[in-house]
């Protein structure tokens, strides 16, 4: 009987996270747009100081709202090659607010604290619809690789590219334009990102030759070809996109960058963007410098901001103007990568400069199909992959779950940090244009308190991460896969129902 009993659970986890029936194409485009790392308190900290106050951000007056579960299969680091889940989000434990620790901590505090996934399991959920371990690039849990959203639009015919103002062999751009046992193989991971022949944009950092400051080096820092270790870009390619017969077109330059978002250049063929800085655009420097842009940055403290890079939303301009010229349509994931850095260090002047700069390409993305397409074709998604360092007020730790302090425009708001890495909090995402209704045959169920102290959805409902692949493949008329039943052995360890999706090699060109 309890055999029984866990069989059919098992199924009813299955049936509420099967793919969506492919409909009709009518999405010919769609964007994805990825806060890495953005806690509740992180929307909030941006709002108050670009606004004194919440609710004026462009994806604010979206369609669509909902929570989002960020869960990996599980926390290993490796393949333990199994289907079975080892991770949940129960919403009455994450907002206990019984306390623990002398009175001065929750237990929802601590229980959000375990058990979160790494960008890389996100980032994989997001492109494949899977959820498997951290660490994983577009692999499931038995080692094998997964077929990408990117995968199947290529398919199409649509161009696809990724943004991201970290590294660009990071986990997120990673995870949808590369397959890899290991996030941090990133000579390998820039290989096939660049050399493939499958993406037609990829823009991010990790030059070879800059720092974090953007200052040119004496000796180029390399990924090693194989394996771990070294830079973010492997010689051989770079070699390859600064030779004369290159994979994809390379620029370097903040004016080349500027001149694609304004429409004054443009580049036939693959484009491959990467910044001066051997990280981030600006998170990383080392100036003690506060400001949304650069102009603010440097009028406001008379300390050089990094000059030499474009900003995130100058790149979603380009991006877009790049893979717009595409008749076929395209799909793109922008993401604001640098947010989770500032989350890790608990950065609360850096974290909003670098969520401002995510809401400034919201707008421009928002703007840009205003003015190049509608919203009868056009698909805009926005959400962040995980929560991280869990930023409240600055009484949080006696009152629970206690928001953000507004201190006005222009002003630091009032924080307090309780975390120094990921979260398996309850996320936010916002959604508008076509097919962006099929987010409501996604809902997983109801969170009361989410709505009740982040105040994001009337009701509190949710979806969860592998949603997002399977909307987005349903709105662009991809049809899902037949599971494949694993032999009952195999279904029957661990006393689950294991089924597997069917596996389609990379397509290569």
């Amino acid at each position: 009987m309890k055999l029984q009993q866990s069989l059919l659970a098992a199924a009813s986890a299955i049936a509420l996270t099967a793919p969506l029936a492919a409909e009709a194409a009518s999405v010919k485009n769609t964007i994805l747009l990825v806060s890495d790392g953005a806690s509740w308190g992180t929307w909030d900290m941006a709002s108050y100081w670009q606004h004194g106050e919440k609710g004026r951000q462009t994806y604010d007056g979206f369609d669509v709202k909902l929570g989002m579960t960020t869960l990996p299969l599980n926390t290993s680091n490796t393949p333990t090659n199994s289907n079975t889940p080892e991770v949940s989000y129960e919403p009455g434990k994450a907002w206990d607010a019984t306390p623990v620790d002398n009175g001065e901590k929750f237990a929802g505090y601590d229980y959000i604290k375990q058990g979160a996934t790494d960008s890389a399991a996100a980032a994989t959920a997001l492109s494949t619809g899977k959820a498997t371990y951290n660490n994983a690039i577009a692999y499931d849990n038995f080692g094998r690789p997964l077929p990408s959203i990117t995968d199947k639009l290529k398919d199409q015919g649509k161009a696809v590219g990724v943004v991201s103002s970290v590294p660009l062999s990071h986990a997120t751009p990673a995870g949808f334009a590369a397959e890899n046992i290991s996030r941090n193989n990133y000579g390998e991971i820039s290989r096939e990102m660049i050399q493939s022949g499958n993406m037609n944009l990829v823009m991010g950092g990790g030059h070879p030759f800059y720092d974090s400051n953007g200052q040119l080096k004496t000796e180029g820092a390399f990924a090693n070809e194989t394996g771990t270790g070294g830079g973010y870009i492997a010689k051989s390619v770079w070699d390859d996109v600064t030779g004369d017969a290159a994979s994809m077109q390379l620029i370097q330059e903040r004016a080349d960058f500027e001149a694609l978002a304004d429409g004054s250049k443009t580049v036939d063929g693959p484009l491959l963007g990467v910044f001066k800085s051997g990280d981030t655009l600006q998170q990383a420097r080392s100036e003690d410098v506060f400001g949304a842009d650069a102009a603010d940055a440097a009028n406001a403290s008379g300390i050089a901001y990094n000059q030499d890079v474009p900003t995130l939303e100058t790149m979603t301009k380009g991006a877009l103007n790049h893979l717009g010229r595409d008749e076929d349509g395209f799909f793109v994931m922008i993401e604001g990568g640098a947010v989770d850095w500032a989350a890790h260090a608990n950065q609360t002047d850096r974290i909003i400069e670098e969520q401002v700069d995510f809401n400034k390409s919201v707008t421009a993305a928002y703007d840009w199909v205003n003015a190049n397409s509608n919203w009868d074709e056009t698909l805009l998604i926005v959400l962040t992959d995980h929560g991280n360092g869990m930023p409240m007020g600055p009484n949080s730790d006696t009152i629970a779950f206690e928001g953000i302090q507004n201190n006005g425009a222009g002003n630091l708001p009032g924080v307090q940090w309780h975390h120094g890495t990921h979260t398996r909090e309850n996320t936010l995402l916002w959604a508008h244009g076509a097919g962006s209704d099929l987010f409501s045959d996604a809902i997983l169920g109801s969170d009361p308190d989410f709505a009740r102290l982040i105040g994001h959805t009337p009701t509190g409902d949710y979806i969860a991460n592998t949603s997002v692949h399977d909307v987005i493949a349903a709105a662009n008329g991809v049809e899902a896969p037949a599971p494949v039943p694993v032999p009952l052995p195999i279904a029957l360890l661990g006393g689950g129902l294991a089924l597997l999706g069917g596996l389609k090699l990379r397509r290569k060109g």
